[in-house]
């Protein structure tokens, strides 16, 4: 498994922005510390504000907020802004269930796989990934 481009490069974002909350944020400037592509990020940012993560205030004082604090704002909640609801695999969904539903071997597995990432994402809020990094930006070499 492999997180995709643009979900890394909306924890990234998020995570900048979390290091002052209350700050509004420029995409110039987001994209300038991040090293993320203007273009891209503008994609990102309308997806965040569409799922209620970001606030956009247009204008010359304008930017981009945190909705919620970091703390409230989960790693599953990025997830799902970015890419949608989380499925290991396409015969998992619900509206797609494949012929071999009910005598898949490999089923169990990737159920257990999922609820277990399904977890992870849920306990992790963005503060946490801020504090993670803070004491690893303070660990002796």
């Amino acid at each position: 498994m492999q997180v995709s481009k643009t979900l890394d490069y909306a924890v990234r974002s998020l995570t900048y922005m979390g290091n002052d909350p209350v700050l509004r944020h420029s995409m110039k400037e987001i994209s300038e510390h991040q090293n993320i592509p203007l273009s891209y990020l503008a994609k990102i940012m309308r997806r965040l504000v569409k799922k209620g993560l970001v606030r956009s205030m247009v204008g010359p004082d304008g930017g981009y907020v945190l909705r919620k604090t970091p703390g409230e704002i989960k790693l599953r909640d990025v997830y799902e802004a970015i890419e949608g609801e989380i499925r290991m695999v396409d015969c998992m969904d619900k509206d797609n269930i494949c012929v071999l539903y009910d005598n898949c071997a490999q089923l169990p597995v990737w159920d257990k796989v999922q609820m277990s990432m399904i977890k992870i994402l849920d306990d992790t809020t963005l503060q946490d990934m801020l504090n993670e990094g803070a004491s690893m930006s303070t660990r002796p070499n």
